[in-house]
């Protein structure tokens, strides 16, 4: 396969709606047909990732049928039912907000830890793009020592008005690297939410940021408005292999490794109209921020990051945490 829709996830947005998908290859090779009789547009991104969406006028829940051509290969879909999963969206928000969003697979042993810090941290909300059911793409780390228990209702349940989650159970095109899905998420979930809010985090659930002259996230920003901000990081990790992972990142990523990828928090003033986010790990608009400012801490545990004695022992986030442990 070499293109794809994502029916799942469409926006309605300016009485339109709208439907995101991806493909491999030139553009010029892409032409997508409906067996339907109504106006459409198709808009591609000139970034680096190959996304485009069909913009159609008025809101549209039912095609008869879509044929999607790419490089010869031809696929086409009948009786497609489009899906808006934000239009119940319950998150307590409003445009002076901080959010974040990310795209999960596999990561439901240590997302309540995650979740709660980030909101002891000052974020309003997170919204959780749900990838489980992507059978084509192995996370970084070895699920042996997950505990399973935890499921993602059990989340929205805990944390209602604070996290959403969507249902997103693509998986890559032939040869993609599982980025491509996430950048697609990004996309549809920062164009959603750019009027709605005022701060949004482009994070994953094993990353998290510190603010070390500052009690919150919430003073930083409120110093750094209308900047977009790109955050330095390390990498932390565990001294043992085989830790049982349960919401206890924090207690056992004591150990710091090396530098690693950089992450952005748009400031949604920067964003263009139905702007394609590109990449989490820049933006036109940034501004970088020196550590002592603000980081961000991959958490890479198990034998994902092998402990080394010549690691520096570090436990800044696990006090943090234990600030708001009952």
């Amino acid at each position: 396969m070499t293109i794809q829709i994502f029916e799942k996830n469409c926006l309605f947005y300016n009485n339109k709606t709208i439907i995101y998908g991806e493909y491999i290859g030139s553009k010029k090779d892409v032409k997508i047909l409906f067996h339907d009789t109504f106006d459409f547009k198709v808009i591609f991104s000139l970034g680096n990732y190959k996304d485009f969406y069909i913009e159609i006028p008025n809101k549209i829940t039912f095609i008869h049928g879509i044929q999607l051509i790419n490089n010869n290969n031809k696929i086409f879909k009948k009786d497609v039912y489009l899906k808006f999963p934000f239009e119940n969206c319950d998150l307590l928000i409003n445009p002076n907000s901080y959010i974040i969003t990310t795209m999960c697979k596999d990561y439901t042993s240590r997302l309540d830890e995650w979740i709660e810090y980030n909101i002891n941290l000052g974020f309003h909300g997170i919204v959780i793009f749900n990838n489980d059911k992507n059978e084509s793409n192995n996370i970084n780390e070895s699920t042996n020592y997950f505990n399973r228990n935890i499921t993602y209702q059990d989340i929205y349940n805990k944390y209602k008005g604070k996290v959403w989650i969507v249902d997103f159970p693509y998986s890559t095109l032939n040869g993609n690297y599982w980025n491509t899905l996430q950048v697609i998420s990004l996309t549809i979930s920062v164009n959603e939410f750019k009027n709605k809010c005022s701060k949004i985090a482009l994070i994953d659930a094993d990353e998290f940021i510190y603010v070390p002259s500052y009690n919150n996230i919430c003073n930083f920003f409120l110093k750094n408005k209308g900047k977009t901000i790109t955050m330095k990081s390390n990498l932390l990790t565990n001294k043992s292999n085989n830790d049982i992972i349960n919401n206890n990142i924090l207690d056992i990523s004591t150990y710091i490794g090396g530098n690693k990828y950089e992450k952005t928090i748009l400031d949604t003033s920067q964003l263009n109209e139905m702007e394609f986010i590109v990449s989490p790990h820049r933006h036109p608009s940034e501004i970088k921020f020196e550590k002592n400012e603000i980081i961000h801490y991959h958490c890479w545990v198990n034998d994902r990051l092998s402990y080394k004695d010549n690691m520096i022992y570090f436990e800044e986030l696990k006090n943090f945490k234990k600030t708001y442990k009952t």
